[in-house]
C-alpha cells in the first residue's frame, strides 16, 4: 500500500467536466502527487481503478451520462479497499446521507482552495495508514487463530444479539467464517449438557469450559472444545472454539484399544524402538508367570523364547510365525506370535507391538486328529492310511527290506452274528492287543477293517523269519478269549510277502500278501502261506473277472439259459431250471465255475441274483400260455439271503409280471443250514407266498435230518456226483437209494441231476425217482430254443 517515503501519492480523478478535471490535475501535480488517470463516469471510474490500483480516488458525485459517483465509490471501496474523497458542489442532507454509505475519507464542497485539498488528502492518507496497521494486526490475529485452529465466538448484548464466528473456519457444515446464528440455532446444534452450560453462562455468568458434541446439518456429529466467558462491562460473551473431533476419536480408539489390551486372552508386549519392554497386558502375566515389573526394560529375546544352540531370530522388524515360548518357571509351550512396528511420521519404527497366543490346545487337538486319522478307533492299531504312509516313508527314505503279513480271522462272522457286535468288538480289541505285544518297536500293526489285520515288518530279509512271526501271531490269536462270561476261540489265516524278493514295489506288498492269505484259507485255514507268483496270476484272474462282472449287467452281457426238467418215464417237460451265462466281449463265454465264486466272494451275486430272479419271472409268465403250470426254478445264493430281502424281491417280481407263485421254485444249497435260525423266517415267508422251495445238491453239504424236518422244503435234488457213479459205485447207489427213501418218507418231491445215459435213467426209475434233468434228455439252451421245444410236437 501507499508509502509516502518511497514514492509520491498516486491519485485517480473522477470528474465529468473536462476543464475542472484538468485544473484539478494541475493542482495535484503542483502538490507533488502523481495522477494515474481521469474518468468521467461510473463504469470508467471502476475500470480505471482496477487497472491502475491508485492510492486515493477524488470522486465527483454527479457524473457524465447520469452516473452516480456514490455507487462508483462504493464499488471501488468494496473491490479494492481504496480510500475515496468526494469533491462536489452538492451538500444537501440527502446527498450527504447517501455519500456516508460509501464510507468516504473526506468530503469537500466546490469551490475549494488547493491547500484545503492538500490538507484533506493528507488527513485521509494518515487515516488509511492507521487502518492498514489495524488490518495487519487483525490479519496476524486471524493467522494465529488459524495456526491454533481456533475460532472466536462473539455474542453481543449478553445473549440478546446474534452470534458471530471468526478465526479458523470450522467447515461449511459447522459454521463458516462470518456466519450469523441465532441463540436458538446454537442450542439446537449443541448436545444437552453443552446447552445447559451455555444457559448457565448467559444467565449466571458461569464460565463455560467443556468438550461437547456439535451437530450441523445432516452430516456426522463433530466434537468441539469450547472456552467462553461473559464480560459485563462490554456486554459481550466471548469464547474460543476448536474442532477436536480427531482428538476425541483418537482418544476413543485408544480407550477401546486399552480395553482390548487389558481384556484379550492374547499376550501383548509393548516395546520401544530397541525392542525393550515398556509394558505388558494381564494376559501376558497369566500366560507366562512374568510380572510387568520383572520384564520392563528387558528384551523378549532374553527371557521369552526357548531356543536351541545355533537358532537365529531377528531382533526387530516385522515377523510372524510359530515359536516355542518359555514361562517364568522354565516350562515351555508352543505359541503363534506376531511382531509389528509402529512407524513415526518419518516412517521409522518408534515402537513395536509383540503379541502371541498359546496354541497348546490347538496342537493337542491336531495331534489327536492326526492320531484319529491314522489309527483304528476300535483297536488303536494303525489304519489303511497309516499303512500307506509307512510304505511311502520307506520309498522316500530309500527303504530297507520289508515283510507284510496279511491276517484274516476264520469264522469271525459266526461269532459276530451269534454273540452280537459288542462281543465281536471286544474280541477284535483283545486280539489286537495280543498282536501288538508280540511285535518289535519298528514293526507296525494295522487293522484294515472288519476282521483283517496287517503287520508291516521292517528289515525283513528272510522269508523264514516272516513265517515264524506269522506262526507266533496265529498261535496267539488261537488262544481262548473271555467275552461276557463266555470263552470263545477263533483262528486266523495269514499270507506273507516280502519286498523286494516277491514284489517290485512296497505298494504291491498288500496285494501279494492278500493273495497268499487266500491260499492259506484254501489249504484248510489256521495256517500261514508264503506268496508265490502263481497266486498273483490267480489274483489277477479274479480281479479281471470281478471288474468285468461289475459292468456286465449294465452292458447286457449276462443272459439266461434253461435246463429242462422232464418226467423220466415219458420224457414230458415239467419245467426248467434258469442257468446264468456270461458272454464277455473279450474273454468270450465265461464258464459259471469261473465267475460265480467271484460274484459270491465280492457280493456282486446280490444285484446279479436280483436280475436273474426278475428275468426268470418275466420269462415264466410269458411261457404260461404255452404250457400252463410250467414250473421254473431259480437258484438263490446264501449271500442274497444274508444281504437282501429275498421274500420282498420275489413278491415284487411275481406282482410285476403277474406270475402264479406256484410256478416258481426257489433253489437253495445246504450252505444255508449254517444260518438256519437267522434265515428260516425268510423261507417261511416264501412258502407263505405260495412259492416252492427246493434243496439243491443234496448230500454234498452238512445238512441233518433234523433240519430237513423243520425247514419248509418241497423238493430234494440229487447231486450229479452221485448219479454219475450209479452203475459202477455201490456206495453212490446206496446213497441215492437212501435219498429217494428219505424224500418219500418226508413227502418231498425228488429230482435227479446230471442224467446222461439210459443206464442211469433205468436205475433211477427202479429206485423210485421220477423227475430228472440232464443231457440224456436236453442240454441247457437259450430261451428261444426252449420256447420252440415247448411249441414242438414232440413235447
Amino acid at each position: 500500500m501507499f508509502d509516502a517515503i518511497e514514492r509520491p501519492l498516486r491519485v485517480q480523478i473522477v470528474e465529468d467536466e473536462r476543464i475542472v478535471a484538468l485544473d484539478l490535475r494541475s493542482g495535484l501535480e503542483q502538490l507533488g502527487f502523481e495522477v494515474v488517470g481521469i474518468a468521467a463516469n461510473e463504469p470508467e471510474a471502476v475500470r480505471l481503478a482496477s487497472s491502475t490500483s491508485p492510492d486515493l480516488v477524488l470522486m465527483d458525485i454527479h457524473l457524465d451520462q447520469g452516473s452516480d459517483g456514490i455507487d462508483a465509490a462504493r464499488q471501488i471501496r468494496e473491490l479494492l479497499a481504496v480510500p475515496v474523497i468526494f469533491l462536489t458542489a452538492y451538500g444537501e442532507p440527502e446527498t450527504l446521507k447517501r455519500a456516508a454509505l460509501a464510507a468516504p475519507y473526506g468530503y469537500l464542497l466546490k469551490p475549494f482552495e488547493l491547500r484545503e485539498l492538500n490538507a484533506t488528502v493528507c488527513m485521509a492518507m494518515a487515516r488509511r495508514r492507521e487502518e492498514i496497521k489495524t488490518e495487519k494486526a487483525e490479519r496476524r490475529l486471524l493467522l494465529a487463530l488459524e495456526s491454533a485452529r481456533l475460532s472466536v465466538l462473539e455474542l453481543e448484548s449478553a445473549g440478546g444479539g446474534a452470534l458471530r464466528w471468526s478465526g479458523h473456519g470450522l467447515g461449511s457444515e459447522l459454521a463458516p467464517l462470518g456466519q450469523t446464528l441465532s441463540l436458538a440455532e446454537l442450542r439446537q446444534r449443541l448436545d444437552p449438557p453443552a446447552g445447559q452450560a451455555l444457559d448457565e453462562l448467559l444467565q449466571q455468568g458461569r464460565p463455560m469450559d467443556m468438550v461437547c458434541r456439535w451437530q450441523a446439518g445432516t452430516g456426522a456429529p463433530r466434537w468441539m472444545e469450547i472456552h467462553a466467558r461473559r464480560f459485563e462491562a462490554e456486554g459481550l460473551v466471548m469464547g474460543m472454539l476448536r474442532d477436536v473431533t480427531e482428538r476425541i476419536e483418537s482418544e476413543t480408539r485408544l480407550r477401546q484399544a486399552l480395553v482390548v489390551f487389558d481384556a484379550t486372552d492374547e499376550a501383548i508386549l509393548f516395546l520401544d524402538a530397541d525392542c525393550r519392554v515398556l509394558s505388558c497386558n494381564p494376559a501376558f502375566s497369566a500366560m507366562t508367570g512374568w510380572a510387568e515389573a520383572e520384564v520392563q526394560g528387558r528384551c523378549p529375546e532374553g527371557f521369552l523364547y526357548a531356543r536351541r544352540r545355533g537358532d537365529h531370530r531377528p531382533e526387530r522388524g516385522q515377523r510372524q510365525g510359530e515359536v516355542t515360548c518359555m514361562r517364568r518357571d522354565g516350562s515351555t509351550f508352543p505359541a503363534l506370535e506376531h511382531l509389528c512396528a509402529v512407524l513415526d511420521a518419518q516412517g521409522q519404527a518408534s515402537h513395536h507391538v509383540l503379541s502371541f497366543s498359546d496354541i497348546s490346545e490347538i496342537r493337542d487337538a491336531q495331534f489327536k486328529l492326526q492320531h484319529l486319522a491314522l489309527h483304528d478307533p476300535l483297536t488303536g492299531l494303525g489304519n489303511r492310511l497309516h499303512l500307506q504312509e509307512a510304505l511311502q516313508a520307506h520309498i522316500v527314505s530309500g527303504g530297507v527290506p520289508l515283510g507284510l503279513i496279511f491276517i484274516d480271522l476264520d469264522g469271525f462272522k459266526t461269532i459276530n452274528d451269534t454273540l452280537g457286535h459288542d462281543c465281536g468288538d471286544e474280541l477284535l480289541k483283545s486280539l489286537a492287543a495280543r498282536l501288538q505285544s508280540l511285535l518289535r518297536r519298528e514293526d507296525v500293526a494295522i487293522r484294515l477293517g472288519g476282521d483283517e489285520f496287517v503287520v508291516l515288518m521292517s528289515q525283513a530279509t528272510r522269508a523264514a523269519d516272516a513265517l515264524a512271526l506269522a506262526a507266533k501271531l496265529l498261535e496267539a490269536i488261537a488262544k481262548p478269549v473271555s467275552l461276557q462270561s463266555q470263552v470263545v476261540c477263533v483262528t486266523a489265516s495269514a499270507g506273507v510277502a516280502l519286498w523286494p524278493e516277491h514284489v517290485a514295489s512296497p505298494q504291491a506288498l498288500l496285494k501279494a500278501a492278500d493273495a497268499a492269505m487266500y491260499e492259506a484259507k484254501s489249504r484248510g485255514r489256521n495256517r500261514a502261506a508264503l506268496y508265490e507268483h502263481s497266486q498273483a496270476e490267480e489274483a489277477s484272474e479274479q480281479l479281471r473277472i470281478e471288474q468285468g462282472l461289475r459292468q456286465a449287467l449294465e452292458r447286457r452281457e449276462l443272459l439266461l439259459h434253461w435246463q429242462p426238467v422232464v418226467e423220466m418215464r415219458s420224457g414230458r417237460i415239467l419245467g426248467a431250471e434258469a442257468l446264468l451265462r456270461w458272454q464277455h466281449p473279450v474273454l468270450g463265454a465265461v464258464a459259471p465255475n469261473r465267475f460265480i465264486p467271484v460274484a459270491e466272494t465280492t457280493g456282486l451275486i446280490v444285484p446279479i441274483g436280483a436280475w436273474v430272479l426278475d428275468q426268470a419271472c418275466a420269462q415264466a409268465a410269458a411261457w404260461q400260455t404255452l404250457q400252463p403250470g410250467l414250473r421254473l426254478a431259480v437258484n438263490v445264493s446264501v449271500r442274497q439271503f444274508e444281504q437282501d430281502d429275498v421274500p420282498a424281491l420275489v413278491r415284487d417280481a411275481l406282482l410285476r409280471h403277474r406270475l402264479d407263485p406256484g410256478c416258481l421254485e426257489i433253489e437253495v444249497t445246504e450252505s444255508l443250514f449254517g444260518n438256519t435260525l437267522a434265515l428260516r423266517h425268510m423261507l417261511v415267508e416264501l412258502r407263505a407266498l405260495g412259492v416252492h422251495i427246493a434243496l439243491d445238491d443234496f448230500g454234498t453239504g452238512y445238512s441233518s435230518l433234523g433240519q430237513l424236518k423243520t425247514l419248509p422244503l418241497d423238493r430234494l435234488k440229487i447231486d450229479r456226483c452221485f448219479v454219475a457213479d450209479l452203475s459202477s459205485d455201490s456206495d453212490s447207489h446206496a446213497i441215492v437209494q437212501t435219498i429217494v427213501t428219505l424224500a418219500h418218507s418226508l413227502k418231498l418231491a425228488l429230482t435227479a441231476e446230471g442224467v446222461e445215459n439210459e443206464v442211469q435213467r433205468q436205475i433211477l426209475l427202479g429206485l423210485g425217482a421220477g423227475d430228472a434233468q440232464g443231457w440224456l434228455f436236453h442240454r441247457a439252451m437259450p430261451a428261444d430254443q426252449f420256447e420252440a421245444l415247448l411249441r414242438g410236437p414232440a413235447r
